[in-house]
């Protein structure tokens, strides 16, 4: 190759990192920086040629200099991590994005690029992250998993999920200061961060954590470093107990069921306080799990696309009148059989944006077609999770803005059941339904800890009291006690009130007198087939 064909090489690869990058370096293994290009002015007051000779970690928050020697340490020959999100040092600190890898035959030096990312960038970059560990919180672990899943397949990546579980963590911190507690913490979190794809890394509960990355990393590599580190901070040399467990991800899943999945697993490896998933080893028994839940989600959208549900209709009457108002409509899977277990894992793995965005095409279809009665309303359910999707409220508004008869005959149930993260969110897009013409109502209220939280900040129509203060009210006054109070609460927000589960006439006359405007069960009908004619694919 010429001396001219070597500078066209050069400045070709110079291009393509410039494309993605702001700043270039090479760092020894001492963490020196041996080379710098670019601009360095954003993520420090020096040009890029002043910082030879300086530390890498200098470049970055103190709470991210253990990060950046790690990754110093474990990334090998070929290997290479990133984007993730680090906080750039000094008075101007910013979040920056960084990645890096090692060449083969050029192992001695880390290569590293720093981009400035605008909020917009990666989940990465917006996902809350643990105070202690630098980890991304629970509640955002899904939406960057997908986002890492989805690169890993364009990039034809192969990746892994692992878990970890920490073991006498109490008596550890028993036998140490806060600081070195804190310093644990932050090691913790540097060593799952250096070994995590796409910075795909995250807490999940006390002593819990979960990652991806790369299939070439070893999870008992990851294990040692976390154990060895507890050891070496551990005035008794016993360091905790951690155990791993990986299994890879089905490359015959999409991106986004994979994520849902994972997700879904990672939450009940989370819950599980007792240690039942480790009964035969975490990577087994997160591998069954996996594969189960892969197997109930194609059982579950086979269900909703092939025309297996059944749907019924409930109605809802006014305590007074004792008139019909409208109908809730219910799912069925199995002929009599509860649909809760199969909704709860809907949710747990957000399928239930499928289901949710099905039945409300079925009502809208039924509602505008002659088989329907003039005088029929009906109350479909919304789940908290499916209000809180960008998709699903999408297609919301897009299939309501086709409505054709009366908007007061669809209402949306707000059902309780998966918690609604961003309330103010929440609460704008039920104002929109609402100016629209349609009924909102507050499901499930009384069943959950977030009620009066929701009632605060959500505006609606209705609330539909759970059922269970309702079963035992004639017998315990302070059921009935609490029902007055939240029937008058509700007046007072100009709120009508609907109870559930009533079976009996003492009940109704029990419920009119405290104040409750209406009711559903038994007493005033079973649920009956309704009939829908079709039902629609889901429009992802």
């Amino acid at each position: 190759m010429t001396g001219t064909e070597i500078i066209q090489q050069r400045n070709r690869f110079m291009a393509f990192s410039f494309a993605s990058a702001d700043l270039l370096l090479e760092v020894q293994n001492d963490g020196n920086i041996g080379f710098a290009l670019g601009a360095a002015t954003p993520f420090t007051k020096s040009e890029a040629s002043d910082l030879v000779g300086r530390q890498v970690a200098d470049l970055v928050a103190v709470k991210d200099a253990k990060l950046m020697q790690h990754l110093i340490a474990s990334i090998s020959a070929g290997q290479r991590f990133g984007p993730m999100t680090v906080r750039s040092a000094g008075d101007t600190a910013r979040d920056v994005m960084v990645s890096g890898c090692r060449f083969p035959g050029y192992e001695e030096v880390l290569c590293l690029t720093f981009s400035i990312e605008a909020r917009s960038g990666p989940a990465t970059v917006v996902a809350e992250r643990d105070s202690h560990t630098g980890l991304i919180e629970a509640g955002d672990f899904e939406g960057v998993a997908k986002e890492a899943l989805q690169s890993a397949r364009k990039g034809s990546q192969d990746i892994k999920l692992s878990l970890f579980s920490f073991e006498g963590q109490e008596d550890f911190a028993s036998r140490v200061d806060g600081d070195v507690a804190e310093e644990f913490l932050a090691q913790t979190g540097a060593i799952l961060r250096s070994a995590a794809f796409a910075d795909a890394a995250g807490r999940q509960g006390d002593g819990k954590y979960a990652i991806l990355h790369a299939n070439d990393v070893e999870v008992n590599t990851i294990t040692d470093r976390l154990r060895q580190a507890s050891i070496e901070l551990d005035p008794k040399r016993e360091g905790i107990r951690i155990e791993g467990g990986s299994i890879e991800i089905e490359p015959e899943m999409s991106a986004k069921d994979a994520a849902a999945a994972l997700v879904f697993a990672v939450n009940q490896f989370a819950s599980d306080d007792n240690g039942l998933l480790r009964a035969e080893g975490l990577t087994t028994s997160v591998e069954t799990l996996m594969k189960e839940t892969g197997a109930r989600m194609s059982r579950f959208r086979e269900a909703i696309t092939q025309g297996k549900l059944s749907f019924l209709k409930q109605p809802i009457v006014d305590l007074q009148s004792k008139q019909t108002h409208h109908y809730e409509v219910l799912v069925r899977f199995e002929e009599n059989k509860s649909p809760y277990e199969m909704i709860r894992f809907a949710e747990g793995t957000g399928l239930i944006m499928e289901l949710d965005d099905i039945i409300l095409k079925q009502a809208i279809s039924y509602l505008s077609g002659s088989e329907a009665d003039s005088n029929t309303s009906l109350a479909i359910n919304v789940s908290g999770r499916s209000l809180s999707s960008p998709t699903f409220t999408s297609n919301l508004f897009r299939a309501m803005s086709g409505v054709t008869f009366a908007r007061s005959k669809l209402m949306l149930e707000i059902t309780e059941s998966a918690i609604i993260e961003d309330l103010t969110q929440a609460n704008q897009i039920i104002q929109k339904v609402r100016k629209l013409g349609h009924m909102v109502c507050l499901d499930d209220f009384g069943a959950g800890a977030a009620s009066f939280q929701y009632l605060r900040a959500l505006t609606v129509d209705f609330i539909k009291i759970d059922g269970a203060y309702v079963r035992t009210a004639l017998k315990r006054g302070r059921e009935a006690t609490l029902l007055k109070g939240i029937a008058s609460l509700a007046r007072d927000l100009d709120t009508r009130t609907i109870a559930e589960s009533i079976e009996t006439k003492e009940q109704s006359a029990m419920l009119l007198d405290l104040g409750i405007d209406q009711g559903q069960g038994y007493l005033f009908g079973r649920p009956a087939p309704l009939n829908f004619s079709r039902q629609d694919g889901y429009a992802a």
